[in-house]
């Protein structure tokens, strides 16, 4: 097939078309397997910009892609019609061609137009392919060790985000104990404090500072703490007890008071039942204790739901997730801490994630967004809007209709192939 590319003339050229259609020219082209790229595609769309209707147009089109076109001399040309991907993906065409936009000027696609606009494809007896024309992935395969660098740097950086979030958090916590400990010598800490948590940085940046905070702050406290001598006012002369013989049980029993402890311990049990029955249901504080069963309310249904579910189910059930994002489901923790990154690579808003760890519990949330992303990648027809898919499943789980374990046995069945269509 020819080296050349061309752009049609009815298409309105940007720079990222035509850097896309010159990568689509090279010669000198590393092979890479179908899986591999499809794999690291997804993983650098959130780093592309390619979420939602676009990343659902993408997997069909490398779904569509011969896997011997990304070896060699080959080139992965898909031919498929603008009216078609709209019926494949529910929305219009003139969606699916701001779509395939994007991907062409993210630079991992590239627009391969016949004279009249149509796309086809015609190959020889060996499969090669003499003459094609439609959506050219040749830029992917010269862009494959700089988008394996881009996605390490990624997730590099999410890993240092993660980090710094929570160093803000502990040392925060930390400060406030401080200032607590010694209210006199740290008197402007705590608006130090929120002026460094108000400003608009990069997290990073209010990590650093706080952290530069905090030792300050403990540098204070040390200074103060050797300073202060203690006194001797107040203090009891007591002459030291050094009989170290036990004495006999006779004897010790000859001494208790057993009448006076007795009226001590009822007397002390009446005044206790005494203020527990003055308490009257109307003059109980309601501001922690109310926050206190909103979050027992949450953890009640964060149980409910993983009551059944293990990690090994989870492990089993979500491969292609835990491949994307680089993170083993082997701990709770790691499931938790994956949920940034799975909510990006679906295009579910930080606000939407927020309010499902809000009503059902951080790993309950992540276990429910993992399912979500796997069927997701599995079948992108079957569900077209992951973020919506999620709220939903949030739903159901506060509604007790949430039937998690049943969604991920099905996967993992899928998986070792015990069920067949």
């Amino acid at each position: 097939m020819t080296e050349s590319t061309a752009v049609a003339s009815f298409r309105r050229v940007t720079p990222g078309m035509i850097a896309s259609a010159r990568l689509a020219m090279a010669n000198d082209i590393p092979d890479v397997t179908k899986s591999e790229i499809a794999l690291l595609l997804k993983k650098a769309a959130p780093v592309l910009g390619i979420d939602g209707t676009t990343y659902h147009v993408m997997d069909i089109l490398l779904g569509l892609s011969r896997a011997d076109d990304w070896k060699g001399a080959g080139r992965p040309v898909v031919a498929i019609s603008n009216a078609k991907l709209a019926e494949y993906t529910m929305r219009s065409e003139r969606t699916v061609i701001r779509c395939i936009r994007r991907l062409v000027e993210a630079g991992i696609a590239a627009y391969r137009d016949s004279s009249t606009g149509r796309r086809f494809v015609y190959r020889n007896s060996d499969g090669d392919v003499v003459t094609g024309f439609g959506i050219d992935f040749t830029p992917a395969r010269v862009r494959a060790d700089e988008l394996r660098e881009v996605v390490a740097q990624y997730q590099r950086r999410l890993k240092a985000d993660l980090e710094a979030k929570r160093d803000i958090a502990r040392l925060a916590r930390a400060i406030e104990d401080m200032c607590r400990a010694c209210p006199s010598e740290t008197l402007n800490v705590r608006s130090e404090l929120a002026d460094i948590l108000r400003k608009e940085k990069d997290t990073l940046t209010r990590a650093n500072e706080v952290r530069t905070l905090h030792q300050h702050v403990a540098t204070i406290v040390a200074a103060a703490a050797s300073t202060t001598e203690l006194s001797c006012e107040g203090d009891i002369s007591v002459i030291s007890y050094i009989n170290t013989t036990p004495e006999s049980l006779n004897v010790s029993n000859e001494k208790r008071t057993r009448s006076n402890e007795r009226d001590l311990n009822h007397s002390d049990e009446r005044n206790a039942l005494d203020k527990a029955y003055e308490i009257k249901p109307d003059e109980i504080p309601t501001g922690k204790q109310a926050a206190s069963a909103e979050e027992k309310g949450m953890n009640s249904i964060q149980t409910n739901i993983l009551g059944v579910v293990s990690l090994g189910l989870l492990h089993a059930a979500c491969p292609e997730v835990q491949a994307m994002t680089d993170v083993s489901f082997d701990s709770w923790g790691a499931l938790g801490r994956s949920g940034e990154i799975m909510r990006r690579m679906v295009g579910l808003s930080e606000a939407g994630w927020a309010d499902g760890k809000e009503k059902v519990g951080v790993y309950a949330a992540a276990a429910i967004l993992a399912t979500v992303v796997e069927k997701s990648i599995r079948d992108p027809e079957q569900i077209s809007k992951p973020g919506g898919y999620f709220r939903a499943m949030i739903d159901r789980a506060l509604e007790g209709k949430l039937n998690l374990e049943r969604s991920l046995f099905g996967l993992a069945d899928h998986r070792y192939g015990k069920i067949e269509k």
